[in-house]
């Protein structure tokens, strides 16, 4: 298990986006490669903002795919559905920003319809030989742009799955092609044409670019698209029967992703990971696991849960019903008050203290949330080793009377009935507490007693926790452990909501 302490330090690049750095990267080891389209939105937006459509030659691809991981990308695969060779995702994090910025890498000419790469286009010398620099990076030239973007619109217009989307495109297609050739040379698109693709006729193909200029009715596109791809036709990736097949496939993975809470399908290639948020009261944890949780899941399969409060299973939902009245009955056995009376996971716990059933009932209440939250975690790991990463706030420990741990000791001299059943229960409790298996990442958050305090009253919440509890949590805090834990992160929240976000979104990511 590594233990590392994440605090806010000066970043020796400040001011240099990873985008720059990696651009900067691809030009000193001279890389061949270009950004080859939707270059219009490079200048529209922030680059942090969009993909990254990276067409880099074969000869380059070895030391780019190193220059990626030096800078701290990740491979990302499809969970359902086939990923087309020679097309890669690769993600990395922007420090400053906090953003994940994902660079679309192709080795090969797969474009087209939007939802299939239908075509294979031998064009890989038209956008590398034809060049410019935006700022560091590479790009296509606005006359090779133009040739690619006519055709791949056009085969578009022949996909019935694209058109339901492209008649709410008209003007941003209409905004491109204008982009395309202002400043450009038509003269040298038609030449380009001509060279890489002698199939397409110069009349066609500026027939095609006024009808995206202008006001056309939709039916006239759908008549140019199919002259389009009758033409194009060559260069099909797949027949008939398996372009059906490519798009069943898209409608099960689809399918698949609804069924599924309509997580993203994207998953780190190097699998998924169990994430745990760990700390004392007013910490951050629920804050932080909100962010964390967000943030990748704009991207990645996540999901979030609470294993501190695990939710009722099938066996202990009939139990669970009595424990309103339990509660009523026995108001000094409910969980926050017996765990809250913990001074250190040295000392008993008050409910050991007492006689009788009052003991069993606390002991029966703590065999039950065990046995929840080893269900919960369990089927929290299953989750990740089918690539989703999963948020944990809290995650139970390997030190007896800690939060969210193990919380009974044996009863040592004494004999009878009563004390011989909570042994018992004890002992299974612990079992069930080692057979949850441990978090792959831990972020332990820690914060001075003082600010926890202060943070706790001003909440706005009813049946605020008391200063002594907080302080009881906080003393508690420190110990936790759990035997197995690939990393382990120690996270400063004294600091700002901003540093500590940013902190914790560095530990993930080098961990994943």
């Amino acid at each position: 298990m590594t233990v590392d302490t994440y605090h806010a330090e000066p970043d020796v690049t400040f001011g240099a986006t990873l985008i720059d750095r990696l651009a900067v990267a691809l030009m000193k080891e001279e890389i061949i490669y270009s950004h080859w389209k939707s270059n219009i939105n490079l200048t529209k937006t922030s680059t942090l903002e969009v993909d990254l459509d990276l067409f880099v030659d074969r000869t380059s691809m070895p030391q780019a795919l190193i220059i990626l991981s030096q800078l701290g990308f990740k491979a990302a695969v499809a969970r359902w559905g086939a990923d087309s060779p020679g097309i890669s995702h690769h993600y990395g994090l922007d420090e400053d920003s906090g953003q994940l910025i994902h660079v679309h890498l192709f080795s090969r000419m797969l474009t087209g319809e939007s939802y299939v790469k239908s075509h294979l286009f031998p064009f890989e010398a038209m956008v590398l030989e034809n060049v410019y620099y935006s700022g560091a990076l590479r790009v296509t030239s606005k006359q090779a742009e133009l040739v690619l973007f006519t055709l791949r619109a056009f085969i578009k217009y022949g996909s019935l799955f694209d058109l339901l989307s492209l008649r709410r495109r008209s003007e941003s297609l209409r905004e491109e092609v204008r982009w395309l050739q202002d400043g450009g040379n038509l003269g040298e698109a038609l030449s380009l044409l001509r060279q890489h693709c002698p199939v397409i006729e110069e009349a066609l193909f500026l027939t095609c670019i006024e009808t995206l200029d202008s006001d056309k009715a939709l039916i006239k596109r759908i008549i140019l698209a199919r002259q389009v791809r009758r033409r194009l036709k060559i260069y099909t990736r797949h027949s008939l029967l398996g372009r059906q097949l490519a798009y069943g496939q898209l409608c099960l993975a689809e399918l698949r992703r609804r069924l599924g809470k309509k997580r993203k399908n994207k998953a780190l290639q190097s699998g998924g990971a169990v994430i745990a948020i760990v700390g004392a009261e007013a910490t951050g944890k629920s804050t932080l696991v909100a962010e964390t949780g967000c943030w990748l899941a704009k991207t990645f399969a996540v999901r979030t849960l609470h294993a501190g409060k695990p939710p009722a299973t099938l066996l202990t939902s009939p139990v669970r019903m009595l424990l309103p009245l339990l509660r009523r009955e026995l108001p000094a056995f409910r969980t926050n008050n017996l765990e809250g009376h913990i001074t250190s996971s040295h000392s008993p716990p008050r409910h050991q203290k007492e006689k009788g059933m009052a003991s069993l009932v606390f002991a029966m209440r703590a065999v039950i949330l065990a046995w929840e939250r080893r269900q919960l975690l369990i089927h929290a790991g299953r989750a990740a080793a089918n690539g989703e990463l999963v948020i944990c706030d809290r995650y139970p420990s390997d030190t007896v009377g800690v939060m969210d741990s193990p919380r009974l000791r044996h009863l040592l001299g004494q004999r009878g009935v009563v004390p011989d059943l909570y042994n018992r229960l004890a002992n299974f409790e612990q079992r069930l507490y080692r057979q949850i298996p441990p978090p792959d990442v831990a972020l332990r958050l820690n914060v001075n007693i003082e600010t926890a305090q202060r943070r706790t009253r001003e909440r706005i919440k009813a049946d605020k926790e008391t200063d002594a509890y907080i302080a009881s949590r906080h003393r508690q805090s420190p110990e936790w452990e759990k035997l197995g834990t690939k990393h382990v992160y120690d996270i400063d929240t004294d600091q700002s909501l901003a540093e500590t976000i940013r902190c914790v979104k560095k530990a993930i990511w080098d961990s994943l």
